[in-house]
């Protein structure tokens, strides 16, 4: 009996002990150490083609610790073999947590790329530092990035400085000769195509002799020469380092031949691909274009059903019932899911779902969750922007470019591409809130000051001084066409047409021809008495984009009021 208060006391002194420090630290070292065993065995269930358990546990380190950085790369990796967009959230959330690391930036790129979002890879590319830049890797995706930008010499030139660096890696190699399959010289193509075929005969190296024959297929095919590209298509299906995507380039072929064997070998690869969420989505995309969103439902649908609820297939089918206009079916399909880092895109896809069956309000309430969702993920929103460019929302998609810009500042594409929209849209007041908006950002930008100065001449913003701007702008860059076509407006709005003419006349007849200038050239020359010379520049001035006060402006003078 005389021992329970003992016990109470040791009982006491270990609660306090938990209660402090020790304690503390105690169940962080825990914490930690089952965090780590969650994200090693998710690498592991990965490397045991285990996905499921894979995301699972990812899922439950995440919850701990959502700024993990390897198990923020796990989700990333697991993405990219599904083919699902949200790998480009997970690469880019790793950048935000580790923005030094060299090999998380260039991944960063390879993912932009492969979902074909060059805006993604050129800001990730821009963010590398000088050291980074010296490298042969940076060199290759930076090559890879302005091919697809279609920048040939620019591509050519990073390719040759990473051979430079890596004479022995014959990867630059490999792609200094698909930029140059590219050009139309006789001798440049002749020599490329040499080159591939050495590599892609090479013994040691799987990886690129794999490329190197897609590359000499592609080409075949991009001439007609289809007998080689059904032989090269074939050699390539035998390599053991072949990929899914190479039974794709083998469909490509036998499509354009209209071979009797497409359908059969079709049926193949439907077969082969039906266990991989991975292949489902390349072989899905490959059909939609070929044999119609009709016949790829189809398929989707009598995929087992495990399958079907696992991203990115859900998002297959919600793009093929949009495309035959299945809105009842779309508005089924995305009801009755979770898509995960993907939800904005799902509750985009009903918004459209029910603003295509006149349901405006509910739809506008979809939509407004979709932003929600999307509110702390730049990716999101560029994910968002791209279906409603695809879907023609004017107005959604100059809202989405409001918030990237607001939000993320770095993002230039985001400003320029919503000029480029409230020009086309003619909106030239909100256009005036963004110059002045991001001259605040960047005041010793010339471009922005530039047009700022234009935009507030046009609405007689008086108040942003733009004749000070305008002259400002010019007497610093006096060789500008665009900084003198402003300054010489600004010029003729305060009654001084001949020193506005002696501007214009500085430039040359190919600026001057531009419809961007023309018509400011046809104003002044209107205004001092050339009105017949007016009339060619006023008509060029009408073969861009115009905003509203400018269309009134050179119509006024064309009609010689």
């Amino acid at each position: 009996m005389k021992t329970k208060p003992l016990k109470i006391l040791v009982y006491t002194l270990v609660a306090l002990v938990l209660l402090t420090g020790g304690g503390y630290l105690g169940w962080r070292a825990y914490k930690s150490a089952r965090q780590t065993r969650l994200v090693q065995q998710a690498r592991e269930y990965l490397e045991q083609s285990e996905p499921r358990k894979a995301l699972l546990n990812l899922q439950r380190a995440l919850r701990h610790n959502n700024r993990d950085v390897e198990a923020c790369r796990l989700m990333a990796q697991l993405a990219e073999a599904g083919r699902s967009p949200a790998a480009l959230i997970w690469r880019s959330k790793v950048v935000e947590l580790a923005p030094g690391s060299l090999d998380d930036r260039l991944a960063l790129v390879q993912t932009a790329m492969a979902f074909r979002d060059l805006a993604t890879a050129t800001n990730a590319l821009a963010g590398i530092d000088e050291a980074g830049r010296q490298s042969a890797a940076y060199h290759n995706i930076a090559g890879t990035v302005a091919a697809t930008a279609n920048q040939p010499l620019q591509a050519q030139a990073h390719f040759l400085e990473a051979a430079k660096l890596e004479p022995q890696n014959v990867v630059p190699q490999l792609n200094l000769a698909v930029v140059r399959l590219l050009g139309t010289n006789a001798q440049a193509l002749a020599e490329a195509r040499a080159s591939l075929q050495t590599i892609s005969a090479n013994p040691t190296n799987a990886s690129v002799r794999c490329q190197a024959l897609r590359e000499l297929a592609v080409d075949a095919m991009r001439h007609q020469q289809l007998d080689t590209a059904l032989t090269l298509s074939g050699r390539l299906l035998q390599e053991t380092n072949a990929v899914f995507r190479d039974r794709l380039l083998r469909l490509e072929v036998l499509h354009v031949m209209r071979s009797p064997e497409l359908a059969s070998t079709l049926t193949g690869f439907q077969h082969e691909a039906s266990t991989n969420v991975g292949s489902i989505s390349d072989l899905a995309l490959w059909q939609i274009p070929k044999l119609g969103p009709s016949a790829t439902l189809n398929w989707l649908h009598s995929l087992p059903p495990d399958l079907q609820t696992n991203l990115p297939v859900p998002l297959l089918v919600a793009e093929c019932q949009a495309m035959i206009k299945d809105w009842k079916g779309l508005q089924a399909t995305v009801d009755g899911q979770r898509w995960g880092d993907l939800e904005p895109t799902r509750y985009a896809y009903k918004s459209r779902s029910l603003r295509e069956q006149y349901l405006s309000s509910a739809a506008k309430a979809e939509w407004e969750l979709a932003l929600k969702a999307a509110n702390e993920q730049r990716t999101g929103l560029v994910m968002l922007l791209r279906l409603a460019a695809q879907w023609n929302w004017e107005s959604e998609g100059e809202e989405i470019l409001w918030l990237i810009v607001n939000r993320y500042p770095n993002e230039k594409w985001a400003v320029q591409a919503l000029s480029q929209a409230l020009i086309a849209n003619g909106r030239t007041r909100p256009l005036l809130s963004l110059f002045s908006q991001e001259l605040k950002r960047s005041p010793s930008d010339l471009s922005i000051k530039n047009n700022l100065a234009m935009t507030a001449l046009l609405l007689e913003a008086n108040e942003l001084k733009p004749h000070d701007l305008a002259r400002e702008v010019y007497e610093q860059a006096p060789t500008n066409a665009s900084f003198a076509s402003t300054y010489a407006f600004a010029l003729h709005l305060q009654g001084k047409d001949a020193d506005a003419l002696k501007i214009m006349q500085s430039l040359t007849p190919r600026q001057l021809e531009d419809p961007s200038i023309a018509g400011y050239y046809g104003l002044i020359l209107k205004a001092t008495g050339e009105g017949e010379k007016a009339k060619a520049y006023l008509n060029w001035a009408f073969k861009g984009p115009l905003l509203p006060e400018e269309r009134k402006l050179f119509e006024r003078a064309k009609a010689g009021a």
